[in-house]
């Protein structure tokens, strides 16, 4: 035991003399949103969501061999609704290991889910949600290069107790462009375990979901700084074991998005067969994506404005229609997100960094 201390206390020794600098690092992110949603769709609820969120960190940095960048950082994450008092607001942790190489890069811990390369789509990561869980809980990795990116990681969203079931997910994600064309995918898998000590009634529920796809990107022969198309396919598989039957809901899904300037659009479509068989029963315990995704053929259209947006702050109002057979929903979304940390505080002054958009990072 005593010999395996040496050994340890040797090997940091070793990694401290090799440090080359450090620094002290902070930064902090503010998010309000503004949602009315009057849905028609009889599996999707009407409501009015209105809160503002406050994310500050603080932490040390210290550079390593091989450009790498080993940052420990601590913070929280406080959810205000607008109109709620004190006690209804919530208050989470904010703790990871990070690390950043040319390449490469990695996090453990509960680390900010803005450090994702490309945000999840929506039938898999409902916008609610990621509103008031804007961390993941667990492990990232990463890789990037010029002609794309490959990403994964594991979000362990609930421990096992008494009273709460165990609940995590595993992401990976890629795209490659080599040109105007280009390829990728996303995979999930949903894990709801049961209780501890749980009984009969109780059992594990899996859900799986694939979607490769394929699309152009026209933006670089238009004065359009967005214009993209892709199609995929859209596969689940979720079982009860309890049960033990699988259910595999497939379809086609196309998504266009065009951007001018302060406008854009975005419209995705989907049509097959009926997703998320389980979600009346276990809800977004089990289904991270949105409730629309049950309707055999759907279709939401966005039209947005950047109200303005530069280096670090970016508002967005977005007038959403949803359409489903027979039925027409409604969205409006005001959001205004804020973000300032010590590498751009320090470098505000260079003009470079003006041409830096926040919609960028978001």
């Amino acid at each position: 035991m005593i010999h395996r201390l040496y050994i340890m206390l040797f090997v940091l020794m070793f990694l401290v003399t090799k440090v080359s600098a450090q620094s002290f690092l902070w930064d902090v992110d503010f998010y309000g949103f503004f949602d009315n949603r009057e849905y028609k769709y009889d599996k999707q609820k009407s409501q009015t969501l209105f809160a503002t969120r406050l994310s500050p960190e603080i932490g040390v940095a210290v550079s390593g061999p091989k450009q790498a960048s080993h940052r420990l950082m601590a913070g929280v994450s406080w959810i205000q609704p607008i109109g709620g008092k004190a006690e209804e607001g919530r208050v989470d942790p904010t703790v990871y290991y990070r690390c950043v190489m040319p390449r490469f890069q990695m996090s453990f811990g509960l680390f900010p889910r803005t450090q994702l390369i490309e945000p999840l789509p929506s039938y898999m990561q409902y916008d609610s949600l990621t509103y008031y869980n804007p961390n993941i809980t667990g492990a990232l990795f990463q890789y990037s290069g010029s002609r794309g990116y490959i990403e994964m990681y594991i979000d362990w969203r609930q421990m096992q107790t008494k009273k709460r079931r165990e609940a995590f997910n595993i992401v990976a994600s890629g795209k490659w462009q080599p040109g105007v064309f280009f390829l990728g995918g996303h995979i999930m898998m949903n894990h709801l375990a049961r209780t501890i000590a749980a009984g009969d009634d109780q059992s594990v529920m899996d859900d799986m979901i694939v979607n490769p796809y394929i699309g152009v990107d026209f933006a670089r022969y238009t004065p359009l700084s967005i214009l993209s198309v892709k199609c995929g396919y859209l596969l689940s598989m979720e079982r009860h074991r309890g049960l033990g039957v699988w259910h595999r809901p497939q379809g086609f899904l196309c998504d266009i998005q065009g951007e001018w300037r302060w406008l854009g659009l975005h419209n995705t479509l989907y049509t097959g067969e009926s997703q998320m068989p389980f979600y009346e029963q276990f809800g977004s315990q089990l289904n991270q994506g949105d409730p629309f995704f049950q309707s055999n053929f759907y279709n939401r259209t966005d039209i947005y404005a950047y109200i303005f947006h530069n280096s670090f702050v970016n508002c967005k109002a977005s007038f959403n229609l949803h359409f489903t057979p027979g039925k027409i929903s409604y969205q409006q979304q005001l959001s205004v997100r804020f973000y300032l940390d010590s590498e751009r505080w320090k470098n505000r002054k260079n003009p470079v960094n003006k041409s830096i958009k926040l919609k960028d990072i978001l």
